[in-house]
């Protein structure tokens, strides 16, 4: 039996036997197509990606998009205060498919009273920040069936799909129940456990998140991860405005959530650079590698194990 050549009629393609020209297989190449090994170990490695990150986004819970372009907006305005930024990530957890803000139970547009409710602010201090919103068109006033109801503008956030709005790598993923609950949590006393201010590096540092890695950096969007210019805690404690780079890092690894750490600092040989947890924030477009999200859930185990031991 000689090679199987391929010759075309029409939108069939046949495979026929070069010495006997017998008929070996018949393809419509409307509703069929040859594709070579290589094609199908990509494929395959694309399927098995998308299905990775699949399953990281349903354990890490519902996400809303940000713009870090526009986070650095925000950081650079003089109108925004540290508890500001904080407030604003905390707030736009609430954004429904419409752009409203909403109850997450029955998708009940929120007004005024529940939005200062969710914020915790005072009488004095809430107005003042949703005129800023507003001033700012992030917040848009809208009145429906006589009620005051609020719009988010999508240009800084948004949910659901990012098809036809922007490119995935031009936004950070930002998970909602993870930034409530730093925002909310609260000590054995009931009193909040971390004020606006200190959750500020958190927000702040989005813009530098490396996205293959949460490393802070300065060149976030490089590929090759040797090429990262990480920030030193020293210059982080700058970019914040924060006094002392040691008290700095001792605050950032002092915030958890669920009990994990949100930054970890990495050491060797006298270089020290910092990484966010995955799970708050990620800006890759595939599921963040298992050894990193592996070594938080480690730092987080020892942590629990040393503190039983104390007890």
């Amino acid at each position: 039996m000689g090679k199987p050549m391929g010759t075309t009629e029409g939108k069939i393609l046949k495979m026929v036997d070069s010495e006997t020209g017998e008929v070996m297989s018949v393809m419509n190449t409307d509703l069929q197509y040859v594709r070579s090994k290589k094609q199908d170990d990509f494929m395959k490695k694309n399927s098995e990606a998308k299905e990775e990150f699949t399953t990281f986004n349903l354990e890490a819970g519902k996400f809303i998009w940000a713009y870090p372009e526009k986070i650095q907006h925000l950081i650079q305005s003089p109108d925004f205060s540290k508890a500001n930024l904080t407030m604003v990530f905390y707030l736009a957890t609430y954004v429904n498919g419409l752009g409203y803000l909403a109850h997450d139970n029955n998708n009940i547009k929120m007004g005024k009273a529940d939005l200062q409710k969710a914020l915790g602010l005072g009488i004095n201090a809430f107005p003042k920040f949703i005129k800023k919103l507003t001033q700012h068109e992030i917040l848009i006033e809208l009145t429906i069936d006589s009620k005051k109801v609020y719009k988010w503008n999508e240009e800084f956030n948004f949910y659901g799909s990012a098809k036809g709005i922007a490119k995935p790598t031009m936004l950070v993923r930002t998970y909602v129940n993870q930034v409530r609950e730093l925002y909310e949590a609260t000590d054995v006393n009931g009193k909040r456990k971390y004020s606006a201010t200190i959750l500020y590096p958190i927000f702040a540092l989005v813009p530098y998140l490396h996205r293959t890695s949460n490393i802070i950096c300065k060149n976030p969007d490089v590929k090759d991860i040797n090429e990262i210019e990480y920030f030193t805690l020293s210059e982080i404690a700058e970019l914040l405005d924060l006094t002392s780079s040691k008290k700095m890092s001792t605050a950032l690894s002092s915030i958890l959530l669920d009990g994990q750490t949100t930054f970890r600092k990495v050491e060797s040989k006298n270089e020290k650079y910092l990484q966010m947890n995955p799970r708050v924030f990620w800006r890759g477009v595939v599921a963040p590698d298992a050894r990193l999200v592996s070594e938080f859930n480690m730092i987080n185990y020892n942590r629990m194990k040393r503190s039983k031991i104390s007890k």
